[in-house]
């Protein structure tokens, strides 16, 4: 544009006063509004602007809005995704923790409270309330979620190779010790322990779990340097730690260690209200491990479910769950499909069981995996997901045969 020539921009002080010949104003437009201008002018009469030069001044422009406004919306984009997020996890911030219940949220609120605390935490519950899930809760929400969580079944290994397991050991320190190998305690280095049913160690292995509390330092078997580590520990159990330290079989100053905070997990009969959630989410993730469409409950299923009393908790609902997810007909589980005990039946089930006469969800999947493997023991437990000792130790409870499954 000539600004000699237009007697609107003549008007304008500030252009006659610098001398401005020629101007070349251009919108920035991107998806139907205006982002934006370039503004373009010269003092010199033999550069005045031209079509070409507007032209070339329009296709910049065009592609310069479209990455403004882009950056403008990746930048609401990623505002908005954090706000989100911080609602998300004020709302529901252990998203492995499945539950809305008042004892649930009574238990958020307090492992909420102490994420940011780096102290010891025994975790207490009964056998199958998911007492792992609430110290993956503690690690992955808290200020050592970005290093390891190492867990360990105290119960699973025997005392020699939990030793062996938790302190590592140096080459020759014992037959078969053919290498160093880095202890768990080493391993979580700047992360978390889990020590899972941590009464079922000895009172010799729990002097040296207590020195690694008080001195922050470890020291491999066979070997007599000690290595710092820098490790949260936190224990669980389904046992009255109290009346093990009155009977001399839990270290009491070990206990004080571990118990700077304790959280206790509810029974599912506690919470039965979460049990429709739970439901849905194990018929989720069974219906996403095969491949194929949800199944659904029919009349009466859940309030069977909701009015028993779940002596195994929440492991046990979920593989009643998932059992009954791959075994049952159709496309809905119905009360025919559900075992006895549960639904109540004219004949009652017998033999081993919780002791009311009928057997547990846990007892049914034991005995399931020896039948599909003949009674072969080591199958069967790895079918399960446990070693042979934690099967053993349930088919004792459980009162299941030894020979069970090899003739049937």
């Amino acid at each position: 544009m000539d600004v000699g020539k237009d007697p609107t921009l003549s008007a304008y002080k500030s252009l006659v006063l610098h001398e401005i010949k020629s101007i070349l104003c251009v919108p920035m437009r991107a998806r139907g509004k205006v982002v934006g201008v370039i503004y373009l002018d010269t003092r010199r009469a033999a550069q005045m602007f031209t079509d070409r030069e507007r032209a070339f001044v329009e296709s910049f422009a065009s592609q310069a809005a479209v990455a403004i406004e882009n950056a403008r919306l990746f930048g609401n984009m990623t505002a908005e995704n954090a706000r989100l997020r911080k609602e998300v996890e004020g709302r529901h911030r252990f998203e492995s923790l499945l539950g809305t219940s008042p004892a649930m949220t009574r238990m958020a609120d307090l492992i909420g409270g102490i994420l940011e605390n780096d102290c010891n935490v025994l975790v207490l519950g009964e056998s199958g309330t998911g007492k792992d899930l609430v110290a993956r809760a503690i690690h992955y929400n808290g200020p050592r979620r970005d290093k390891k969580f190492v867990a360990i079944d105290c119960g699973a290994l025997p005392e020699g190779l939990l030793e062996a397991e938790l302190f590592g050991h140096v080459r020759g320190a014992f037959t078969g010790a053919d290498r160093d190998r880095v202890g768990l305690i080493e391993e979580a280095h700047g992360g978390t322990l889990f020590l899972d049913e941590i009464t079922n160690t000895s009172l010799s292995l729990q002097a040296r779990l207590l020195r690694v509390l008080q001195e922050r330092e470890v020291r491999r078997i066979g070997e007599n340097t000690a290595r710092k580590v820098d490790v949260r520990i936190v224990t669980a159990t389904n046992a009255d730690l109290k009346l093990l330290v009155a009977q001399k079989r839990f270290r009491e100053d070990l206990y004080y260690r571990l118990n700077v905070l304790a959280i206790e997990v509810p029974p599912l009969r506690d919470r039965r209200e979460d049990i429709p959630l739970l439901v849905t989410h194990f018929l989720r993730s069974q219906a996403a491990k095969d491949g194929r469409q949800s199944k659904r409950l029919g009349p009466g299923v859940l309030e069977a479910l909701s009015r028993y009393e779940w002596p195994g908790n929440v492991r046990e609902l979920r593989n009643l769950i998932e059992r009954l997810a791959i075994l049952s007909s159709g496309e809905v589980i119905t009360l025919g499909d559900v075992p006895e005990g549960i639904v109540p039946r004219a004949m009652p089930a017998s033999g081993g069981g919780n002791g009311n006469g009928h057997k547990t969800g846990e007892q049914l999947m034991i005995e399931e995996a020896l039948r599909r493997y003949g009674g072969d023991k080591a199958k069967a437990a790895r079918f399960i997901g446990w070693n042979r000792q934690k099967l053993y130790r349930r088919m004792r409870a459980f009162r299941i045969p030894s020979d069970y499954g090899q003739s049937l």
